[in-house]
Order: C-alpha cells, then sequence, then structure tokens
C-alpha cells in the first residue's frame, strides 16, 4: 500500500470524490465550502466532481467550478449511476487516495483529515452513522438497520455502514478490484467484503451525519436492488 512518511498531511496529497445527480442548487456552494476547510488545514488535495445523468443546471456550473478552482476536475457523463462515476474518478484520480464524500456534505467535513491520517495503515476506511450521531429520517434509519443485521448474518461482515459518502480508500485495491465496482451503490459493501476477505485492514469509524432532504434514490427500489445483489454476492463469495 502507498503511503507517506511523517506526520505532516500538508504534503500527503489526496483525491476527493463526489458524484452528482442534479445539484444545481447546491454544487457550487458546498463545493466553495469543501475547498475553504481543506484549504484552511494545509492540505494537498483534488476534488474529482462527477455528474451522473444531470438534467439541470448542474453540468454548467460544474465546469464554472472548474475553470475557478485548480483543485477541481469536472467530468459528466450522461448514465445515472454513482458506481459509474465512481469507477471514472479513480481512473482519473490523481493521488494514492481517494474519499468519497456526498455534495450535499451530510457526513461531517472531518472525517476526511481523520481518514487520510489512517489510510497510512488501513486498505478502507468506512465512516460509521450508527457508530456515531445520525440525523435521518426514521424510515432510512430502520431500513439501513436492517441492511445491516442481513449483510452481517449472510457475509460475516462486522461493519454498520456502507452508504457511499464518507468511505475512503486506497486507490490502488480500487484499480485492481474495478471488476467489484458495479454501475450503482453495491460497490462499497462489495470492496468492503473482498478486502476483508483478502487480508486487507480495514478500520470504521464513528462520524456525525444529519441527512434531512429527501433521498436521491427511490427507496423501494434501492431496498430492492440491494438485497438482490447482497444475494448474488453470497451466491459468488
Amino acid at each position: 500500500m502507498d503511503s507517506s512518511s511523517g506526520d505532516s498531511k500538508a504534503g500527503q496529497f489526496f483525491s476527493i470524490n463526489i458524484p452528482v445527480y442534479n445539484e444545481e442548487e447546491i454544487i457550487v456552494q458546498n463545493t466553495q465550502k469543501l475547498i475553504q476547510f481543506l484549504t484552511n488545514l494545509g492540505l494537498h488535495y483534488e476534488v474529482i466532481i462527477v455528474s451522473n445523468g444531470s438534467t439541470d443546471g448542474t453540468i454548467v456550473k460544474g465546469k464554472v467550478l472548474e475553470q475557478m478552482y485548480p483543485q477541481v476536475c469536472f467530468f459528466h457523463i450522461p448514465q445515472k449511476g454513482v458506481g459509474k462515476a465512481f469507477r471514472l474518478a479513480a481512473e482519473h484520480a490523481s493521488s494514492p487516495y481517494l474519499i468519497s464524500m456526498d455534495m450535499d456534505l451530510a457526513v461531517e467535513l472531518e472525517f476526511i483529515p481523520k481518514a487520510l491520517k489512517l489510510l497510512n495503515d488501513y486498505t478502507i476506511v468506512l465512516g460509521s452513522k450508527i457508530l456515531g450521531t445520525q440525523k435521518r429520517s426514521l424510515i432510512r434509519r430502520i431500513g439501513g438497520g436492517m441492511y445491516i443485521l442481513v449483510s452481517k448474518a449472510l457475509l460475516g461482515l462486522k461493519f454498520h455502514d456502507y452508504s457511499i459518502g464518507g468511505k475512503a480508500y486506497n486507490r490502488n485495491f480500487v484499480l485492481e478490484h474495478m471488476d467489484r465496482i458495479d454501475d450503482e451503490t453495491n460497490y462499497v459493501i462489495n470492496l468492503t467484503y473482498h478486502a476483508v476477505k483478502r487480508g486487507y485492514n480495514v478500520i470504521e469509524i464513528p462520524v456525525k451525519c444529519v441527512d434531512t432532504r429527501k433521498s436521491r434514490f427511490n427507496l423501494l427500489r434501492e431496498a430492492i436492488y440491494r438485497y438482490s445483489m447482497l444475494l448474488k454476492m453470497i451466491l459468488l463469495k
């Protein structure tokens, strides 16, 4: 695993991956908030924003951000799919570390420097809302909790959060396991499962999450998809 020596994080270059879908209302404001946070910490970074299937002003505003900030790279793919966006970000990243966040910044930004430090010793860092604190709708908390219980029982995984945001990866590991990254959201648990299975170090840390806006996913469809993918993983393991 690639790592940087010393305690200073300023010289440790890393990439932030943010998939976006129709985020014209928050893409500029929250990207600027993220940049200010990272710059104030003296970190060396790039922000890779990948629009997947956006049909609003996200694309125009993303291109403007890319022109305004040298550390921002913006891409657009016509098909919707956060897994597709993640693969593209992994392919185009210039650093050994890839940290995934959501554009609404629901997971606290403090996760980033914590994860960056841990990536010296761990292949995957999972930010967990359950271990930390979460302000989310009851139905999403119940649905997420049930999925975690089932995944523990069927796959033997001990972790509590496989959502997209608040996750960090050794990029080389991701590139070596691109075939485990589906087009949608199952890639987090799939990469985690195969990392554990092959003896890589994975750690979970508590995070604070405030996510009160309406989900960008159809929750019923997402549940059916996730459980079907879980079954597929069991059959192929």
